[in-house]
């Protein structure tokens, strides 16, 4: 995590902020754009900078400033990171209730057994496991989730919500795990950065159809400069991707 160039990403929410506040962030983004053929923020020096493409301009901080490690998508979860890497020294000194809520959140895990409702969980021995546990990154569907899954046999369901938290991380990596995410360019980064005992990704049956039915053009044009050519595991989902030109999101599936 690069907290100083983070800083200067910050600066982008007051709409007058001029090349030379930024100057090291900008010359950053302009290798990026160059190397992915990418345009999503406009920088001229003595100019006011301008974001051209909000969606492509956080994609950059999840590469390059974060490395994937955490996902954002907007200043505030900018400023939650900044905040949560200081976060028992801020909570100490300021109390801060916001802090304290961060403190908490990412130390957590979301798990549901079947039907019941989902629990918070801060200790990792509390947690009863019986069989395989299904990782689910929509939190939509994470409310309907036994409604949807139970019949393919899953009872265990742990809430994601994208590359997730470290505690959550540290769970699963001796646990046996299928992900259920999206179906798009980004669910194969997700899928890679977990370490886990054995892992898959959940083929839902007839996805092919809910390519041809709901197809989302617009998030694939978004995310295609950075679709594999090739996976050991996923290369079906690359090949869906491709033929149809677009992905599918979680949410659609019923």
């Amino acid at each position: 995590m690069d907290k100083t160039l983070l800083k200067q990403v910050l600066k982008l929410k007051d709409e007058k902020t001029t090349y030379s506040k930024i100057e090291k962030l900008i010359k950053k983004i302009q290798e990026y754009q160059q190397e992915n053929e990418l345009n999503f923020i406009y920088a001229k020096y003595r100019e006011k900078v301008k974001i051209l493409d909000e969606k492509l301009f956080f994609e950059f901080v999840n590469d390059e400033l974060l490395k994937n490690n955490i996902l954002v998508d907007s200043f505030e979860e900018i400023e939650n990171i900044l905040n949560t890497s200081t976060r028992e020294e801020n909570i100490k000194l300021s109390g801060d209730s916001k802090n304290s809520i961060i403190k908490v959140f990412d130390k957590i895990i979301v798990f549901q057994y079947k039907d019941s409702n989902p629990i918070l969980y801060k200790n990792i021995s509390d947690i009863k496991i019986d069989g395989v546990i299904l990782a689910v990154e929509n939190g939509e569907i994470f409310l309907k989730i036994d409604s949807i899954m139970s019949k393919f046999g899953y009872k265990n369901y742990l809430y994601l919500g994208g590359f997730s938290n470290t505690l959550t991380r540290e769970f699963l990596k001796d646990k046996e795990v299928v992900f259920f995410l999206d179906y798009d360019i980004e669910a194969i980064r997700i899928y890679d950065s977990f370490k886990c005992k054995k892992k898959s990704f959940f083929k839902y049956p007839n996805i092919e159809k809910y390519f041809k039915d709901n197809p989302n053009i617009e998030l694939y044009k978004k995310q295609r400069y950075k679709l594999p050519e090739f996976h050991n595991e996923l290369q079906w989902l690359i090949e869906l991707i491709k033929d149809n030109d677009a992905v599918v999101e979680q949410e659609v599936i019923k």
